[in-house]
């Protein structure tokens, strides 16, 4: 018995020993997929890749791939693998250009994760193909500067309670976490105009909305792996059935939508905000305005196409998670900005102040025409951009020009937003806070392919518009009453959460608020 015992035991290791052979050899194949096509690539290690401490949570993506970028940028670009699958990096600005609008065609699919089965999924963000078309044309009216003067009466509102609730904080001269003041402003504005939702989050921070909010961004390494496994081996993800722990956010805000949807209906309530014109593209399949149905597209099936109701949930969650969150993260880090970089904050108060006097608000009009506060907004999305990469797919087979690679259709590739962002070569010194590197005269001078923070082309945010507004709204309301200053608690440089999915710090950002004399 003992010999039989000992013989299956080595049997099995033998086998065992094979099988991980096998393995070993079938990824050292796969990874020598880049260098077959004459392009540099980084040496990848199994099983991740070049993505280990992506997974594990170890090391933010974009920083990765900044330290890639560093490497090779003298390329013009670079190949890594997710696991066995094969990503090109482009570093090349041109190509950056080539992929995203000259050739946009053949790269009409983005790579984030997707778990088909989750109804809220089914959004402008995640979908693609001729579905993604439609939709994009029937969303688009909704983001005139028309919709945007409707919505900014909210949005002033919003400000001015905000002000309202840091008075007293302010008054002492106590620390503040910006992030949470930043996010619960924006929640208040994206609860009114998207849900038609009073929540006054501001007042109660622990308002049902708020607490949504913070359910869906907050980090766990389950959901992030499970996004990595979407988004690197889906095939895997729906076999093994992952969920990223969010069925409980998208039950609730589908019942929501659902339920503010019938009441309004059958109530005949009217109201000016984005839940109004996604009832229209509902019931009729166009909005009311849209110039686009007024000139009678040439598609009848683009015509006369209407939401479901759960296409309609998708859009305002995409809208509810795109809108409050990287406009409040972009609000806070500002501020936080500001906070080091007093000179910057007191040019921002100057300008601020005149527009006050001379248009006694701070409306539409008057904040669109604050170049400052414009510039600053944008050098704040160029050391912190929310987007910190974006990842495209080819849907035909590509060659690049100049005898470039050829890449087979379903190629995955990303352009490394962080990394542009931080290259001395474009913006020298990249760690300073510089708002004159967005002065009408720099910005000529330097490629706009080099500065992505909302994408470019005709997949960019369709949302930019309305996020640089509120945000600009917030600032502006924030800066006309008070200071900001650095305290003991501020943490600097700011560290990052390492599984977050957009850049969180870890310790929010604590400044000390004043009011201003």
């Amino acid at each position: 018995m003992g010999v039989f015992f000992e013989s299956w035991l080595s049997e099995a290791a033998a086998v065992l020993l094979a099988a991980v052979a096998a393995l070993y050899a079938w990824f050292s194949h796969r990874y020598t997929y880049w260098n077959k096509r004459g392009v540099p690539q980084v040496e990848p290690h199994v099983p991740f890749g070049n993505v280990g401490k992506h997974f594990t949570g170890q090391k933010r993506m974009e920083f990765i791939l900044q330290d890639i970028y560093r490497r090779f940028k003298d390329e013009k670009y670079v190949g890594i693998y997710a696991f066995t699958k094969p990503i090109l990096v482009l570093i090349d600005p041109n190509l950056i250009r080539l992929v995203l609008v000259k050739d946009f065609d053949s790269f009409t699919e983005r790579i984030i994760p997707n778990n088909e089965q989750e109804p809220l999924n089914h959004n402008l963000l995640f979908i693609g193909g001729s579905k993604w078309k439609r939709l994009r044309t029937k969303l688009t009216p909704t983001f005139t500067t028309g919709k945007l003067k409707m919505m900014c009466q909210t949005m002033q509102d919003c400000g001015r309670e905000m002000v309202e609730v840091l008075a007293d904080s302010a008054s002492r001269g106590e620390v503040v976490e910006m992030r949470e003041v930043s996010a619960r402003y924006t929640t208040d504005i994206i609860a009114s105009v998207a849900f038609g939702v009073e929540c006054n989050c501001q007042r109660n921070p622990e308002a049902e909305f708020r607490q949504w909010g913070r359910k869906v961004f907050e980090p766990s390494l389950k959901s992030k792996i499970a996004q990595i496994m979407y988004d690197f081996v889906p095939l895997l993800a729906q076999a093994l059935g992952v969920a990223g722990g969010t069925e409980e956010v998208s039950q609730y805000f589908r019942s929501m939508v659902r339920e503010t949807v019938e009441y309004r209906e059958k109530n005949g309530v009217t109201r000016n905000d984005f839940m109004h014109l996604l009832i229209q593209l509902k019931n009729k399949g166009f909005v009311d305005d849209d110039k686009l149905h007024d000139l009678k597209d040439s598609s009848k099936d683009v015509d006369n196409w209407k939401l479901s109701m759960d296409e309609v949930a998708a859009q305002a969650f995409v809208f509810f998670i795109a809108g409050f969150e990287t406009s409040s993260t972009t609000m806070s880090f500002a501020l936080y900005e500001l906070a080091l970089n007093p000179d910057v904050q007191k040019r921002l108060q100057e300008e601020v102040d005149a527009t006050m006097k001379n248009n006694g608000q701070l409306n539409y009009e008057a904040i669109t025409g604050m170049p400052y506060l414009d510039k600053v907004v944008s050098e704040t999305l160029r050391k912190y951009p929310p987007g910190a990469l974006l990842g495209r797919k080819n849907i035909r087979r590509y060659q690049f020009p100049d005898n470039g690679p050829t890449l087979e259709e379903g190629t995955s590739l990303i352009v490394p937003v962080y990394a542009l962002h931080h290259d001395p070569k474009y913006f020298p010194e990249p760690e300073r806070f510089d708002p004159e590197r967005f002065s009408e005269e720099v910005k000529a001078e330097r490629n706009p392919y080099v500065y992505l923070p909302f994408g470019e082309g005709p997949r960019h945010c369709i949302g930019m518009r309305l996020g640089l507004l509120q945000t600009k709204i917030g600032l502006a309301y924030l800066i006309s009453k008070f200071a900001v200053h650095r305290c003991e608690q501020t943490k600097v440089p700011i560290e990052f959460n390492t599984i977050s999915f957009i850049p969180m710090p870890t310790t929010g950002i604590q400044l000390r608020l004043a009011k201003r004399s």
